[in-house]
């Protein structure tokens, strides 16, 4: 009896001759593979690995949004792609894109003269002893810094005017109203007018003070909706105090004569002296620049207004000769005051002392801060300081940003006395809040833990 192990060999021989062969159970053409299953297909890249990979590879903020834009990559974001882009180095802006790219619009395309952007900065560990990377601006290719434009309205130097002494005329003053009228508070209503429209000087409020300061303590009160109230903590401070005395305010008396001998008209002592007494208005003021801080006298001098026409006596300070009115009723800031032979006079001297406050106060030597300030936060190229406008910072300042290699330390106390640091880069500042102040970096690698910035002192 014939095996079945022996019938398949000899089943097998004619197959092989035949070009076939038998493997597992199947017929094969020889010289041929068995068919495998299709290779699974690629995933595609989601518009999160695509914006990654572009950041990787080191192109600029606006460039990618661009292409976010124009590719119209848009994906709704988890927790888990924000981190994702956030560790690429993406900016909030770029995300914002990829969440929505129609609320972006075309990003502009870059200026062919400007340098290309910076790469995003990974804030790397920077080992102990180890020195910084080289500034950036001193190779080529690096990005200059923004030219920013400061705030013209906070660089204005700012002024407080007092009220003006005016004891040394109160009789004048009576004379000339028929009654007592506080003058001191009147000029410096007129002043601080002049100064105001002119633009050139930033006046603050110090005579009523304490009523902008209730306000704020009403609006700190439960009585008031929040939103609407004024924040306790936000007057702003004066660089200068104009001061003064009105030493002089009424008559400039003058006289003017003939000699009636000289015309043939005898008189006891051979001829006879024939005047008359007439007079201009003048209000002359003596004023002081104090430093705010210091107390120190800046700047004195004397303010003189002359009225164009004359009087005769204090009645006919309100008019011309002859047209003589009580001034009981007058208000100093009135057009009619400003008519009358001592309103004249008056706004002459507040229009002289006006112009030389507006040309000595803005050229008085500015105080420099010496700010000092730990970097809080990098994304790319932007940098935040832990430090804002109640430190004194204002937009277009300019900072030096070093690497802290070590810091001088107190032995008993722990406080620290000074750093030994190295220039790591330059940052100017384009945006400004109470606490903080954002800009514009370029310069070497920046972390978080182990840099501060200076102000550059102009």
């Amino acid at each position: 009896m014939i095996s079945t192990a022996r019938i398949a060999r000899t089943l097998s021989l004619p197959l092989l001759a035949g070009g076939l062969l038998v493997m597992n159970g199947t017929l094969v053409a020889q010289g041929t593979a068995p068919k495998k299953s299709a290779a699974a297909k690629p995933k595609p890249a989601t518009p999160v690995d695509r914006v990654v990979k572009m950041l990787k590879a080191g192109l600029g903020e606006d460039l990618v949004v661009k292409e976010i834009v124009k590719e119209n990559l848009k994906a709704d974001l988890s927790s888990d792609d924000m981190i994702r882009l956030k560790e690429a180095g993406a900016s909030d802006r770029v995300i914002s894109a990829i969440m929505d790219p129609s609320s972006v619009g075309s990003a502009p395309a870059p200026t062919p003269a400007a340098a290309p952007a910076m790469a995003p900065i990974e804030p790397p560990p920077v080992p102990p002893g180890s020195q910084p990377a080289a500034p950036a601006s001193a190779g080529p290719g690096a990005a200059p810094l923004p030219a920013v434009a400061p705030d013209t309205r906070s660089q204005l130097r700012r002024a407080a005017i007092d009220e003006f002494d005016f004891s040394t005329v109160k009789s004048s003053v009576q004379a000339v109203f028929n009654t007592q009228v506080d003058i001191g508070k009147g000029i410096r209503a007129l002043l601080t007018t002049r100064l105001q429209q002119a633009g050139k000087i930033r006046i603050v409020e110090r005579a009523k003070v304490n009523t902008v300061m209730k306000e704020q303590d009403f609006g700190a009160s439960n009585r008031v909706k929040k939103g609407t109230n004024a924040r306790i903590g936000q007057i702003i401070g004066a660089d200068v105090y104009l001061m003064g005395d009105i030493v002089a305010f009424g008559r400039d008396d003058r006289k003017t004569g003939v000699n009636a001998g000289a015309l043939g008209v005898p008189g006891p002592f051979g001829r006879i002296h024939v005047g008359k007494s007439s007079s201009k208005a003048v209000v002359v003021i003596d004023y002081r620049l104090v430093d705010a801080e210091t107390s120190e006298i800046i700047d004195s001098g004397e303010a003189r207004g002359e009225s164009k026409r004359e009087s005769k006596g204090f009645g006919g300070m309100f008019g011309v000769a002859g047209e003589g009115a009580g001034g009981g009723g007058v208000d100093m800031t009135s057009s009619n005051f400003g008519q009358t032979i001592i309103g004249e006079a008056t706004m002459a001297a507040c229009d002289q002392l006006a112009e030389i406050m507006n040309s000595k106060i803005p050229t008085l030597p500015r105080k420099q801060l010496d700010i000092e300030a730990r970097i809080a936060d990098v994304s790319g190229s932007v940098v935040t300081l832990a430090a804002g406008g109640n430190d004194g910072i204002q937009v277009g300042d300019r900072f030096e940003v070093f690497h802290v290699i070590s810091e001088i330390k107190d032995p008993v106390s722990g406080e620290i006395l000074d750093s030994k640091v190295e220039k790591a880069g330059d940052l100017v500042i384009t945006s400004v809040r109470d606490r903080i102040a954002i800009g514009q970096y370029s310069g070497g690698r920046v972390a978080v833990q182990s840099f501060l910035a200076r102000k550059v002192l102009q």
